[in-house]
């Protein structure tokens, strides 16, 4: 008797076709320049505007030495006398740097830079000048113009983030010093203060600084100055949260500023409000770095109350929306914005990300690319429109734009990663390590890039090395779903599967939306043979957005270990749409039709996995099980043959021998037929008695 066990097994992707092992792409969702602000008023902002490297500093008799590159513009070139007054100034404020803050500047000599000959004022030269030098061996650059024709209202501007300074040049040399020492102090942290007798006053006649900003550059002595990197180290960031708050009650108890914070604001804001905004958005970016969006807006909002048509404060604002998953509302103050400054790069660099995030990616990517038109120098735009390209596979575009980004920064990490990652979706395996291992040496406390490593060290076939590269990363960033993830399918790899059953849970803790993670979830209980959680865990993986063929796999199995044959079937055929190469699918559908006697058509596609995948024993078997119900037994002895060939320890070869047989005795070739019966039997076949015995009696 033939037997037909449900068609040997159905399969599953367990292993290699279950590999949805996403390195996330690290969108830099960069927040302005802090403090974008004026010797007189606090000009206007714009976002991260660019970038500038880390540089390591110095240590001697507890000074901090930082590096100054000094940059001038082709008028003050023309000036040596000027170039030596900067030189002179910046020494008489290292001293006093030093005798109050324990901070020296080194010069590291004089560059030059182009100054956009069409910008009106000191704002346009910060966004459409080159100030930031690639592979520069500086901290702080020092940019000095010496045009005349500039709108007189500005005299410098202090890029917090990216530790830049440009100012006006001045033959006063009391002012020209003033001038500096009030910028360098805006590079750590220092605020506008009502405070006349302060260099940090708003009219900037004052000399010394005030009790107040001498506590927060102290603070702030052991800043970053990498640009992409937190600025305000954590170990100090609530004692200088607290003294700029106190800076803002003082600010907001004054007569004039009184009325415009009421409920129901009253009078106009001035010049003076105007550039007293600035505490408020330096405490908005430090309840950014802490995740509390609302209370940055709220700050944001006082500022615009203070300076209703402050662009950095719109501009912050809008990145709170955009942090606190209110795009929309981004965008739209973003538009704003380029209302009223249609060429702010920065602002169409934001808008981007907006747009990207919403998914709409043909908009971001023009607004990526007027950005990159406005400002060629705007690292961030090149990466972010590198990483967009790369969502939508198009990674040769990709590649070039990160490429871009780090000529213009070599020390960008992120970039270095991307790279990473094409390298390893290209399965470039030795191109994609270099570039992780890059990204580690200029960040050797990096999860992403452990991360990567491990991604790149698992597709080698190396899942051991791989899991110890998870596990560091995971040392580093705790609250990583993506590694957690990761970790549990390398686990998988090794068998090891309660383990990575609780990767997968631990992940969907820390984001409860992770649909891959559901999806391996989903892997995990499909093992354990529990169909109907394995069920509803690869649905809410669905649910979730998380596509694959893999998924559709994995849910026809599931439905035909509960015999839900159509549904079974219907799976089977979508993994089939998604991915025609898939052996997997075609095995797992021919299965579904033979249960519901479709055979011819179970036939045809059983034959498909098997031009896709010649080794596949089980589709050979379940091939051979169909050809019997046909009526083929030729053709169904010539696959079961096949099969033992192929794996003579099948599973299956108790079925198997029985079947062969059964097929040699209907040919009247009782000898063979006796010869595989005894090996059914060997295997633990349970064959069937009466027609073993009537085989007995033919031999005889």
């Amino acid at each position: 008797m033939i037997r037909w066990p449900g068609l040997t097994k159905a399969k599953t992707a367990l292993r290699t076709d279950f590999n949805f092992i996403w390195l996330l792409i690290f969108i830099l969702l960069v927040w302005p320049g802090l403090v974008y602000s004026a010797y007189a008023w606090s000009g206007t902002a714009a976002e991260g505007a660019s970038i500038a490297g880390d540089i390591s500093n110095p240590v001697n008799n507890g000074l901090r030495q930082i590096r100054v590159q000094l940059l001038a513009d082709d008028d003050l070139n023309h000036s040596p006398e000027a170039m030596n007054r900067v030189e002179s100034s910046l020494a008489e404020i290292s001293d006093e740097f030093e005798s109050l803050f324990g901070l020296t500047f080194i010069p590291a000599g004089w560059s030059s830079w182009e100054a956009d000959k069409g910008s009106h004022n000191i704002q346009e030269l910060v966004e459409k000048s080159n100030l930031f030098l690639p592979g520069k061996k500086a901290d702080l650059v020092l940019a000095v113009t010496a045009r005349t024709n500039l709108q007189p209202e500005y005299s410098g501007l202090a890029l917090f983030r990216n530790s830049v300074v440009i100012i006006v040049y001045t033959s006063d040399r009391t002012k020209l010093r003033k001038l500096i020492k009030h910028e360098f102090g805006h590079v750590f942290g220092a605020v506008h203060v009502p405070e006349p007798a302060s260099v940090m006053s708003c009219s900037g006649k004052g000399d010394d600084f005030d009790a107040s900003n001498q506590a927060i550059i102290k603070l702030m002595r052991e800043r970053s100055f990498e640009s992409l990197a937190n600025p305000f180290p954590l170990d100090i960031r609530m004692h200088v949260e607290k003294t700029y708050l106190q800076i803002r009650e003082n600010i907001r108890q004054l007569s004039q500023v009184k009325p415009l914070l009421a409920p129901v604001p009253a009078g106009e804001a001035s010049e003076q409000t105007r550039c007293l905004s600035d505490v408020f958005l330096m405490l908005a970016q430090i309840e950014l770095e802490k995740n509390d969006y609302q209370r940055a807006i709220n700050f944001c909002e006082e500022a615009l109350r203070l300076a209703p048509s402050d662009l950095e404060a719109m501009n912050l604002q809008a990145v709170s929306f955009r942090q606190a998953g209110r795009l929309q509302e981004a965008v739209n103050l973003y538009k704003l914005i380029l209302d009223i400054k249609p060429d702010s790069s920065d602002a169409l660099y934001n808008l981007g990300i907006a747009l990207s995030q919403l998914n709409q990616f043909a908009e971001a990517e023009k607004a990526y690319l007027e950005a990159i038109r406005i400002n060629p120098y705007l690292a961030q735009a090149r990466h972010n429109l590198g990483d967009l390209y790369f969502k939508q596979g198009r990674l040769d575009e990709a590649e070039e734009q990160f490429f871009k980004a780090i000529e213009i920064f070599p020390a960008y990490t992120s970039a270095y990663l991307n790279l990473g990652e094409i390298y390893w979706r290209e399965k470039n395996g030795q191109k994609a390590r270099q570039y992780a291992e890059k990204a580690l040496s200029l960040e050797p406390e990096s999860s992403q890039a452990m991360n990567l490593l491990g991604n790149i060290l698992r597709q080698s076939g190396k899942p051991d090395e791989a899991i110890g590269e998870y596990q560091k990363a995971l040392e580093r960033a705790p609250e990583s779903a993506q590694v957690y993830y990761n970790l549990g399918i390398s686990l998988i790899d090794l068998g090891r599967w309660t383990e990575a059953r609780n990767c997968f849970e631990q992940a969907i803790k820390i984001n409860f939306n992770m649909a891959e993670a559901y999806g391996g979830l989903g892997l995990c209980y499909l093992h354990e043979g529990e169909m109907k959680e394995a069920i509803r865990f690869l649905l809410k993986a669905r649910e979730l957005g998380f596509k694959d063929p893999a998924l559709s796999v994995n849910l026809s199995y599931a439905y035909l270990n509960i015999k839900d044959w159509q549904k079974a079937e219907e799976e089977a055929r979508q993994g089939v749409a998604l991915q025609p190469g898939l052996s997997l699918a075609y095995n797992n559908l021919g299965i579904a039709l033979a249960q519901q006697n479709k055979f011819e058509e179970a036939r045809t596609v059983l034959e498909k996995a098997l031009n896709l995948d010649p080794q596949d024993v089980e589709a050979v078997i379940n091939l051979a099980m169909v050809e019997l119900s046909l009526k083929n037994e030729e053709r169904a002895l010539e696959l079961f043959l096949k099969a033992l060939a192929l794996d003579p320890e099948d599973s299956q070869k108790g079925l198997i021998d029985n079947n062969i047989a059964v097929i040699y005795y209907h040919q009247g070739k009782y000898h063979l037929s006796w010869e595989f019966a005894q090996k059914a039997l060997q295997a633990g076949f349970k064959v069937n008695e009466a027609w073993l015995n009537d085989l007995k009696e033919k031999l005889n």
